[in-house]
């Protein structure tokens, strides 16, 4: 979840808010559509219609399968969680499809960009929840869930939101080329070498890369967020051999833009490779559930709040509590701490998430 604060907005110049459209692995553009944005911020009282449904044109584009999604002027806008609903089509007389953006507006005073700011859990849903109280001021929420959300992607080394990047990769002479995050769609691959008059780059049509990202779709037997690659094919699509055609050997030498990210699937009853998926919902119950021991405990003095799994035993009348060592288990009944988190429980959610491991050398 992105954050904006009040002094700014979202626009072409600043697109924190952006509608992302594909077409099986590759950005695509779409053929029509419109969006609105809704003040959500709480869960009490009825959502407020901040910008009317609005279409789409050409000035929103940003790139193949990009758009910006403008918010226009913020600075009357209720700090908290605010919703961009895109609904739009990939063709004419297609089904239509409906992307959610949640995002919330900042206090300016702590958040001078909202650029920085990323939320796995909106203040909207904390409230709701239970995880904080309705007393917790949401600007204190939002410094919280943002801390929290990067401790989650630093254990983790992965995010769970689309985002456009340009990531350099190294080849290795090989058809295959290993990535680190999982791919939602791409725009475009570049080769890129230097020469005595500057850079050269060859850019790769389509047709001759397969995009592995066939979770989106609810394939989930062989899961392509766990091992995400890109692989050169044949003009008939086929796999080719290293002798014929691979990516060529050098450092960093690959270019990939387009949308990548951990994201669970999200029904599609056309089935239409079209969807870009969510944030996992457990990611959201971790980042909340470690919101509220932050609020139970601020100054971390708790080790009951902080590292529950190293209770061994608890004896209430006389206050009498017993921890285990640090030796790593992740079972409480054991006596052990668990990692990263201190507690078993919320460490189950994070592990699935978790990058291979990886053996490098320089």
């Amino acid at each position: 979840m992105r954050g904006l604060a009040k002094v700014e907005q979202s626009s072409v110049a600043n697109p924190v808010l952006q509608l992302f459209c594909r077409s099986g692995g590759y950005l695509a553009d779409l053929y029509s559509g419109t969006f609105k944005i809704d003040d959500i911020h709480s869960h009490s009282v009825a959502l407020v219609n901040k910008v009317p449904s609005t279409s789409f044109t050409a000035a929103h584009k940003l790139g193949t399968g990009r758009y910006v999604v403008p918010t226009g002027a913020t600075s009357s806008w209720n700090y908290g969680t605010h919703r961009a609903t895109c609904t739009y089509k990939m063709e004419n007389g297609g089904p239509d499809f409906i992307q959610v953006i949640d995002f919330e507006v900042l206090d300016a005073a702590d958040w001078a960009s909202g650029a920085s700011y990323v939320g796995y859990l909106s203040t909207r849903r904390a409230w709701q929840d239970s995880f904080a109280a309705s007393t917790v001021a949401v600007a204190t929420l939002h410094r919280q869930i943002a801390e929290v959300s990067r401790r989650i992607e630093a254990w983790t080394g992965r995010w769970f939101e689309p985002r456009y990047l340009k990531v350099k990769k190294t080849g290795k002479s090989d058809p295959v080329l290993i990535l680190n995050q999982p791919v939602i769609a791409l725009e475009d691959i570049y080769a890129v070498w230097q020469t005595t008059t500057g850079t050269d780059t060859y850019k790769y049509e389509q047709y001759l890369y397969k995009v592995y990202n066939r979770h989106l779709d609810g394939f989930m037997e062989e899961d392509d967020r766990v091992f995400p690659k890109i692989e050169l094919t044949d003009v008939d699509g086929s796999v080719v051999e290293v002798s014929d055609f691979a990516w060529p050997y050098g450092n960093q030498n690959i270019e990939l833009r387009g949308v990548f990210g951990w994201t669970d699937p999200e029904f599609d009853p056309n089935n239409s490779q079209v969807l870009v998926g969510q944030t996992p919902l457990d990611i959201g119950r971790a980042c909340g559930v470690l919101v509220a021991r932050m609020n139970e405990d601020p100054t971390m003095t708790s080790t009951m709040t902080w590292s529950p799994s190293s209770v061994r035993s608890i004896r209430t009348r006389d206050q009498s509590i017993t921890f285990g060592g640090s030796g790593g288990g992740s079972s409480s009944s054991s006596g052990g701490s668990s990692e990263p988190s201190g507690d078993a429980l919320v460490d189950a959610i994070l592990i699935k998430y978790c990058t291979p491991m990886a053996v490098g050398g320089v």
